[in-house]
């Protein structure tokens, strides 16, 4: 779908047990700066201070793939995966806690934000790994650390004080919703001009309607017995979520404005993506983002949760799935029961600490299926193939040498493809002239297939993935080669498109449809359409750039909104060194959901708009450390998401979207939800420092010593006397979200 990075960020240690350690090991991460000289180019050198009482031989850490060099001679540095280093050194040999060693490697590129920084630190004595706590200092103590030099000049990616307050100054709105006008916008609300009393949830009745739009409803609010209308076959969502409305419209005295409420969702799929398979969310977090979905109408939670970094589902038939694909940690080899550590961990593969490692059970996906389905949403599953897929083929291949079982291998002995994915993989991609993959897919149909009937919920569809298969993925395999001669096939394309109908077909015979992304729709016989088209419930169009869109609903494919500039909710919000995200996207902010029309994504005539089946943000994981971190990424926008896929013409204009996220802020403060907030503004004014934020909500925090500000710094109430000051650095603090830091230089 994109090119991942593969680099993490994080701002809390993971402590695991690993090796026999009397006392706590320490590695302290900073930078030391970001520098240009036109023989060098662009680099920046990463200092790695290590507090170990014991010896040890490696220190291992994840971080995005770069050309890395050790200064010092003696150490030598080697990619054990990519994304994934250790640094080795007879210096290690010395170590004591009483005298810290110091690794500083020469970095190719800049460090832009911190999401670039290393994680997943630790130790190896022994061969086996050693825990060790995870400290990374400030990438914004001075603008060396951050500012980007080059052959044009210095790129500088903070925003500063005197930005961000004309900034705030521009959004700040009084504007709030009216009653019961809350995100997603109901298509009517008639006030009936009279104060009633509140209704209570106790007093609902709910009448099932027929009616062709989706998820209609309609209610009366006249007093204290409420009716609802509806179609919806979980009625019990659309009332949680109109008693939500009505209460933010109660006053103190209990009553609420009399009104006749009509609502339908424009789109039929309305989805968040939620990456499960890179770093893990246990199912207690989910249910608490599925219940965000549910609260703004969102109707498909795509769980993606088998990619190269991890498998997250039980297959009781294909045990090996989970026991080596659910498990990250350190070795130089494959031939173990656990995949090779990435963005995080702390090398152990069975610590329980670390979103490295972790699945779901049948039991435990069976409750989540249940949960979401009582709140209106539909899981989809997606295991990325045949590309995308080296953790389904790491563990059949541990399958093969443990059992001698070679029918389920995805891969064959003495294929010399060379190829390099966007996520630099060489290994990570199935057969598809082999039998292997198809009955895997067929053992994993059928368990999911049995696993949704047990859990009474309709499987909506599969989603097989079918992204990103790199040009010449099977050119030295032999296997490959004599079924593109046999079957006349004169591009590895129609080998791709080969393995996608082979799987449809698959899907088919189980009675589930497919899903997939762009890939498995573009660029296609007419042959392979007609095959294809009708066995597929969804194609996620993620690109930034070309006509892809509008090409999907030509052909007749189900399209979902999906695209990266838009809404991929793991892209930065903006492009201060401390915002977490990537950045291949650009920046995504609260806005850019909002602006994710039909007209702009898939610009074409009435018949081929009529394709548009859906919306879906994305949130990969890359980043992504705890369910904090999640709401981080998907609050504000969420709600952009929800307005797009319930109303596909324009309702809101900016000021009132903004209005509208600054009262829902209320309530996530209240929930203790996480959430983005824009950095205060910081200002020179007539000899006096002046501060602002976009929300009127929250506290502003400052320092004038150059340290960053905590919830125990000064309280800005009032303009500062700038007499003496040389430098303000300020935070917005409401419930337990905060801002990044912005700084005013004043001489």
């Amino acid at each position: 779908m994109k090119p991942k990075l593969l680099f993490a960020v994080v701002t809390t240690a993971f402590m695991g047990v690993a090796g026999n350690v009397a006392a706590e090991n320490i590695i302290t991460w900073e930078t030391l700066g970001n520098s240009y000289t036109p023989e060098a180019g662009n680099k920046y050198i990463q200092r790695f201070t290590i507090e170990a009482d014991v010896p040890f031989e490696r220190v291992a850490f994840c971080s995005f793939k770069r050309g890395m060099n050790p200064v010092d001679p003696a150490d030598s540095i080697f990619e054990i995966l990519p994304g994934y280093y250790a640094v080795s050194s007879p210096r290690f040999s010395r170590a004591s806690a009483s005298e810290p060693i110091v690794v500083d490697i020469v970095t190719d590129g800049s460090l832009g934000n911190i999401s670039f920084i290393p994680d997943g630190m630790h130790l190896v004595a022994a061969g086996r790994p050693v825990s060790a706590r995870n400290v990374r200092r400030s990438i914004i103590s001075t603008p060396s650390r951050y500012t980007r030099p080059g052959t044009s000049g210095i790129s500088d990616n903070m925003i500063y004080g005197p930005e961000a307050y004309a900034v705030n100054d521009s959004l700040r709105t009084s504007l709030r919703p009216e009653p019961y006008k809350g995100i997603p916008t109901p298509k009517s609300v008639k006030l009936t001009g009279k104060k009633v009393l509140r209704p209570d949830a106790a007093s609902v009745k709910v009448v099932k309607v027929s009616d062709s739009r989706h998820d209609y409803w309609r209610a009366r609010i006249d007093g204290r017995k409420l009716t609802v209308y509806t179609n919806s076959d979980t009625p019990d969502a659309i009332v949680t979520s109109l008693m939500a409305r009505i209460d933010d419209a109660a006053t103190t005295d209990g009553k609420v404005p009399g009104a006749v409420i009509e609502d339908w969702a424009d789109l039929p799929y309305r989805a968040l993506m939620i990456d499960v398979a890179r770093n893990f969310t246990g199912a207690d977090d989910m249910k608490s983002i599925i219940d965000l979905m549910a609260a703004y109408g969102l109707n498909v939670l795509h769980f993606h949760v088998g990619d190269d970094e991890g498998w997250r589902v039980e297959i009781p038939a294909l045990p090996e799935l989970t026991q080596v694909g659910a498990r990250r940690g350190y070795t130089t080899t494959d031939d173990v029961p656990f995949l090779k550590q990435i963005y995080s961990g702390d090398g152990n593969p069975d610590s329980t600490g670390t979103p490295a490692n972790g699945y779901y059970t049948v039991d435990q996906y069976i409750d989540l299926l249940r949960y979401a389905k009582a709140r209106g949403i539909d899981i989809i599953p997606e295991f990325d193939t045949p590309g995308h897929s080296r953790a389904a083929i790491r563990a059949m291949e541990y399958r093969y040498r443990t059992t001698g079982d070679a029918s389920l291998r995805l891969i064959h002995d003495g294929d010399t493809s060379a190829y390099t994915t966007a996520q630099d993989f060489h290994d990570n991609l199935m057969n598809p002239a082999l039998d292997g993959p198809y009955k895997f897919w067929d053992i994993v149909m059928e368990s999911l297939v049995d696993t949704y009937n047990r859990a009474g919920v309709p499987l909506r569809a599969i989603h097989i993935g079918g992204d990103e298969v790199p040009a010449h993925a099977w050119d030295g395999s032999e296997a490959a080669n004599r079924l593109m001669a046999e079957k006349g096939m004169k591009h590895q394309r129609e080998l791709h498109a080969w393995f996608v109908e082979r799987v449809a077909k698959i899907a088919a015979r189980r009675g589930v449809r497919i899903a997939g992304w762009q890939e498995i729709a573009l660029d296609h016989s007419p042959a392979y359409d007609a095959a294809v088209r009708p066995q597929v419930a969804a194609v996620n169009c993620w690109t930034s750039t070309g006509d892809y869109g509008r090409q999907i609903a030509s052909q007749g494919y189900p399209l979902i909104l999906s695209n990266v500039d838009y809404l991929y909710f793991d892209q930065a919000h903006t492009r201060h060194p401390q915002e977490p995200g990537l950045t291949w996207g650009g920046i995504v902010d609260e806005f850019s959901p909002l602006h994710a029309t039909v007209e702009r994504l898939c610009p074409g005539t009435a018949d081929v708009q009529d394709n548009v089946e859906g919306i879906s943000a994305q949130l990969f994981a890359e980043t992504v450390r705890s369910r904090a971190m999640i709401e981080r990424y998907i609050l504000p926008r969420l709600l952009g998401l929800a307005e797009r896929g319930h109303n596909t013409a324009a309702t809101l204009s900016d000021e009132e979207y903004f209005g509208a996220l600054t009262a829902e802020m209320d309530i996530w403060a209240a929930d203790s939800r996480n959430f983005f907030m824009r950095q205060p503004g910081i200002r020179l004014n007539a000899g006096k420092v002046e501060m602002n934020d976009a929300y009127g909500k929250g506290e502003i925090r400052y320092t004038i010593d150059g340290t960053e500000p905590t919830r125990d710094s000064a309280l800005y109430t009032a303009p500062l006397d700038a007499a003496g000051i040389a430098q303000v650095r300020a935070r917005l603090f409401y419930g337990p979200a905060e801002s990044a830091t912005s700084i005013l230089d004043i001489n």
